[in-house]
Order: C-alpha cells, then sequence, then structure tokens
C-alpha cells in the first residue's frame, strides 16, 4: 500500500484488480456449475430425464416454451411495478379463480388433458361424476325422497338448510318441507322426507324465479360441462340448480375473507352428505361404475383404487325395501368392471383400462374402539370373499378432529396380525398429514397422523401436506419407500394453502419421497386429473414433461397391481407415452416455433400473440 494512499483508495484499487483476475471468476463459475450438476445427478426426475426418448425431449422443450408463454400472456401478470388491470390472473394462482381461463384459453391445459396419467390412487368412491349427472338419475326414482334440517320457508332457511336423500319404499309417507310444521329450526336432525318429484314442483313455485337457468347453461354446447371435460351438458330444474350449489365447493366458499378451516371442512362435510344418498341405491350404483370408469378412461387413466366409506353396512335396493350388503356391492362392481372390459376388448380397446379397479376399506378415525374392531373384522371378511378386488384400509375424516391414528394402535396391530396369519394383503393406506395443525385432533403434536402412519408401516399416505415439518419422517419414510398420494386442488380448497405455488408438493419430490397425482373429490371440488397435471406443472417451474412421466410411472409402481400387472401397465403405459409426446410435436410445433426459448414471442410474431388474455 503506497504511503499516501488512504484505505478507501486501497478498497477500491483491491476491487479493480479482483475484477481483472481470471481465476477467481473461473473458479466460482466452475463451482457452481458442479453445484448445479450434483444437483441435478440427485433430482427425483434424473432418471426419467436421461431416459428421455428424442420425441420426449422435443415434447418438453414445446411444454416449456408455452407454460412461460401462458404466463406472461395468457395470464399477463409480468413482474413490473405496473398494477395489474381487470384482466390480469396469475399463473398458478387461485385455482377455481382460474379454472375458466386455463379451460378456455390454455393450450398446456389441452395438452395435459391429453397426457397419459398411469393409475390414480387416492379417489373416493363417491366423487368421480358431477352432480349433474347424479341429479339427473334422480328424477328417474319416483321413490326418491329429500329430508332437512329446517323448513324451507327464507332465503335465509335456502341457504343454512342441510339436505340428504334417501331411496325409500314408495309407500313412504311424504311431509312438506315447506310448512312451518317441519322439523324445528333448532334441531340438528333431518326432518321427515318428501318425495324428491313432489319437492322439485314446490321450489318451483316458491322458490324458482331465484334460480334462474343462467345464459351461460343456455348455451353450454353439448359434450362439456365445466365439472367434467368428459360428461355431456345437463339441463338442471330450478330445485336442482339450488341444490347443486350445496353439492360443490364454489369460490366465495373457498377463498371469501371470512372463511375458516373448520368452516369449509363443515362445508365439505354437508356436501359429501348431500351427495351420498344420490349415489347409494342399486340402479345408479351399477351406472356410476360404468360411467366413472368411461370418464377415467377420457382422462388417460388406465386403472384405479376407489375409496368408499363402508361404515353403513349396505344401501337401498331399487324398491327402498331390499339392502345391498357390502358383498352385494362388490359382486356388483365386479361385475361392472367385467362388463366394461369386454366392451373394450370388443372395440379393441383393452389397453384402455387393462387392470379394472380395486377398493380400498374406508371407516372414520371418529369412532369408539369397540366399532373399529368390528370394521376392521368386516374389512378382513371382505378380503377373504373378494382376495383380488379388497386392497387396502384407511381410516378418513377430518385430522384436526379426534381421534388420531395412534389411538387406535392396538387394534391396528391386531388386524396387522390377523393378516399375517391369515396370508392377506391389506396394506394401511392411511390419510395422514392432510392438515396445518399437525396434532391429530388434539393438543399435542406428538399425535401426528404421520408418526403412526410410519410406525405401522403404511404403504402409501393420503396427502402427506405436513410431512416436511418433520425432519426424522422425512427419513423414515424415504427407508420404508412410503409414496405420497399428492392431492393438491384438494389441499387449496380445504385451506391447507391458498395457491399450487404456496403447496409443498416440490420440497416433498426434492427430498426424494415419491408422490403421485390424484384427484382426491372431483365432483365436489370440479377439478379433475388433467387439472392437477396442470397445476403442478404451474406451480412449479421445476416442473418438466419428464416429471409427469414420473409421477404417472410412481402411480403404478406404488399401486396395489401385482409384480406381473405393474410391469405389464408400465410397457403399456411407455407405449402410451411416446404416443402422446409424438402428438404434442405434432400439433404445438409450429405454434413453438412462433416463440424464443424463453417462451417470448419471435419479432415478427409479436404482433400476432403478444395479446392480452380475453375475457
Amino acid at each position: 500500500m503506497p504511503q499516501d494512499e488512504t484505505l478507501e483508495q486501497q478498497a477500491k484499487r483491491n476491487f479493480e484488480e479482483a475484477l481483472q483476475t481470471a481465476v477467481y471468476h473461473e473458479n466460482y463459475a466452475t463451482q457452481r456449475e458442479e453445484l448445479l450438476s450434483r444437483e441435478k445427478e440427485n433430482a427425483w426426475d434424473f432418471k426419467a430425464t436421461e431416459e428421455a426418448s428424442q420425441t420426449e425431449k422435443a415434447a418438453g422443450k414445446i411444454l416449456y416454451k408455452i407454460r412461460e408463454y401462458e404466463r406472461d400472456f395468457t395470464f399477463g401478470n409480468k413482474a413490473s411495478e405496473d398494477l395489474p388491470d381487470p384482466e390480469t390472473l396469475d399463473m398458478g394462482g387461485q385455482f377455481l379463480t382460474n379454472k375458466g381461463r386455463v379451460e378456455l384459453e390454455s393450450r398446456l391445459f389441452k395438452i395435459a388433458q391429453r397426457t397419459p396419467k398411469g393409475a390414480i390412487q387416492h379417489l373416493h368412491f363417491n366423487a368421480e361424476l358431477p352432480p349433474d349427472r347424479l341429479l339427473e338419475e334422480a328424477r328417474s326414482m319416483p321413490n326418491m325422497f329429500i329430508q332437512s334440517k329446517r323448513a324451507l320457508l327464507t332465503l335465509e332457511d335456502l341457504r343454512a338448510a342441510e339436505l340428504i336423500f334417501n331411496v325409500l319404499p314408495q309407500n313412504t309417507v311424504s311431509v312438506n318441507i315447506f310448512s312451518e310444521e317441519y322439523v324445528p329450526r333448532e334441531s340438528n336432525k333431518v326432518g321427515e322426507p318428501m318425495k324428491w318429484e313432489e319437492f322439485r314442483d314446490t321450489f318451483a313455485r316458491k322458490f324458482g324465479h331465484l334460480y334462474p337457468e343462467s345464459e351461460e347453461d343456455k348455451h353450454q354446447p353439448t359434450g362439456s360441462l365445466r365439472e367434467s371435460s368428459a360428461q355431456a351438458h345437463v339441463k338442471l330444474f330450478a330445485a336442482e340448480r339450488w341444490i347443486k350449489q350445496k353439492m360443490i365447493l364454489s369460490e366465495e366458499e373457498a377463498y371469501g375473507i371470512s372463511q375458516t378451516v373448520n368452516g369449509v371442512w363443515a362445508r365439505f362435510n354437508q356436501a359429501t352428505r348431500c351427495f351420498k344418498g344420490l349415489l347409494n341405491y342399486e340402479k345408479v350404483f351399477r351406472w356410476y361404475i360404468s360411467n366413472a370408469i368411461d370418464n377415467m378412461i377420457e382422462e388417460g387413466i388406465m386403472y384405479a383404487e376407489l375409496r368408499p366409506m363402508l361404515l353403513d353396512k349396505a344401501i337401498p335396493a331399487d324398491d327402498g325395501i331390499n339392502k345391498l350388503t357390502h358383498a352385494d356391492q362388490m359382486n356388483l362392481i365386479l361385475q361392472c368392471v367385467k362388463e366394461k372390459q369386454a366392451e373394450l376388448q370388443k372395440d379393441n380397446m383393452t389397453t384402455k383400462f387393462p387392470f379394472g379397479v380395486k377398493i380400498i376399506y374406508c371407516t372414520p378415525r371418529s369412532i369408539p374402539k369397540a366399532k373399529m374392531r368390528s370394521e376392521m373384522q368386516d374389512c378382513i371378511n371382505l378380503k377373504i370373499r373378494f382376495p383380488d378386488l379388497i386392497c387396502g384400509f384407511d381410516l378418513v375424516g377430518a385430522e384436526d378432529r379426534a381421534n388420531h391414528i395412534g389411538f387406535y394402535y392396538d387394534e391396528l396391530v391386531s388386524f396387522q396380525k390377523t393378516c399375517e396369519a391369515l396370508n392377506l394383503d391389506i396394506p394401511f393406506l392411511f390419510h395422514a398429514g392432510e392438515t396445518l395443525l399437525d396434532t391429530g385432533g388434539s393438543k399435542d403434536p406428538k399425535n401426528s397422523n404421520l408418526y403412526d402412519a410410519a410406525l405401522l408401516n403404511c404403504k402409501r399416505i393420503g396427502h402427506g401436506f405436513s410431512l416436511m415439518k418433520h425432519p426424522e419422517l422425512i427419513k423414515k419414510f424415504k427407508e420404508k419407500d412410503i409414496c405420497i398420494e399428492l392431492c393438491p386442488i384438494s389441499n387449496e380448497l380445504l385451506h391447507l394453502c391458498r395457491n399450487i405455488k404456496e403447496h409443498p408438493f416440490p420440497q416433498l419430490l426434492a427430498a426424494g419421497i415419491p408422490c403421485s397425482l390424484n384427484s382426491d373429490n372431483p365432483s365436489l371440488f370440479s377439478n379433475s386429473m388433467s387439472h392437477e397435471f396442470y397445476q403442478v406443472m404451474v406451480g412449479s417451474p421445476a416442473m418438466t414433461i419428464h416429471g409427469w412421466k414420473q409421477l404417472a410411472l410412481w402411480s403404478l409402481k406404488y399401486s396395489c397391481l401385482s409384480k406381473q400387472e405393474k410391469t405389464r401397465a408400465e410397457s403399456i403405459f411407455m407405449k402410451e407415452w411416446e404416443g402422446f409426446c409424438a402428438e404434442v410435436v405434432t400439433i404445438y410445433q409450429d405454434f413453438a416455433d412462433k416463440l424464443d426459448d424463453s417462451g417470448q414471442p419471435l419479432e415478427e410474431y409479436k404482433a400476432q400473440l403478444a395479446r392480452k388474455p380475453q375475457s
């Protein structure tokens, strides 16, 4: 340091010398590349990426360009200091808010609709088809009845009422729910039944003017329905339009400023109870299986594990007098699947749904231990009688309410020991970690359902949203190779996160936890598997077409199919996947050629493509 140089001058000179010393910058650049390379090699989708064909890589590049183009132009929320205009939406923002634009304008969503999706592991039995179809079917049942927890006299009654459906004997006395003499309002039990046909007529006279057919519905084209891209439009009557609002979660109910976690769960449970009676009777049960399979095939799903709630031991026959036991229901499922596979074989489409469905026995965590023991025995008995159909056991219900899984530890261990003794394979497939409090419905964090799920050797867990809070459990899940059944849209609408970008699925995957994608309750949430695939693609910039493939492959690997079936399933999937990638290239290459590598329109196409989205 020269004698006359100040400390400030020395600092400036040293800084300028460092800028000219190439080795410093070269070392940093080398270390950075090494770091990125190590992270890439340890990435959850590395194998899928490395094994990708040239066609898949070309499709992946197209997908990336389209996603980034839509981020900036279809949604329009570019980073800037400008306040957004009314047409601006945030890609990966609130699902129900974005849904209309996604379905109408997004090329990426159209690609997601055509994507082979492997298996669906987490789908509640009554929730695959939209309420419109169930309400339409109910019209053909003269002995369909409806019950309410309050008389329907005022607008407040319409808002607050909870309704349930039941198929009852034709000669059941029909009461008037619109009468002041109906069930007292302070009662929390449903009143006497009213024939659904009479209810619809009375509702139309008293309140029909409040629920007119919307202009959108008047012009809804046949073959499209907002709640499911695969279903035809159904024209609903006033009472049906009203009760449909009770059966699906609206944007306001999901995102309203006054909504609470408990409130949205209560609303969800009410909707579930309303659906129950519209599905659980002989005629529609048979119809439902066939149509649900058609819907899954349309979505690119080749196999499904369905979760019926089996606490009720029978459903009504069509006459409302006789009952269909669990065994009757299982036989109906097998018969319907067999008939559907015969149809597919006739049309040379057996690879579209080659393995049928399996059933996961579900019962609530809220029941007493004695009842849980009888539930477990019922599950074992069904497995003995239907060994290829019953594939797992699950405990369901809001996790912020009692009981936690460990409450039934003695029963669950005894269940496992009994299965071992009888050589029965009934893995635990528990809902766990579908909560923010993560205390198993208690005040104690040590009651997290995730602990017991790991210790009881679950094959998979449903949701797993809270797993990243537990570093030791992450190790345990990896050690035991436990798969997480991701349900991102469900988690958003039930207030675990505000949108897909806040969902922990990227962290779970980065931690090395295998995952699958699932739609959970599409009837209530207005979603589909195509929406789930779309959401994860826009929810993380690290997601690629190769990630889609890996998630689908894991859905098969961690399914309850046999080893031989899994091998065949993967072979079928990979053939479908290569065809899908070729289709993406054929359909979308011309559009992608108008974009640069970051998804921005090339100079000659800016006027054509760089537009704001239309309302």
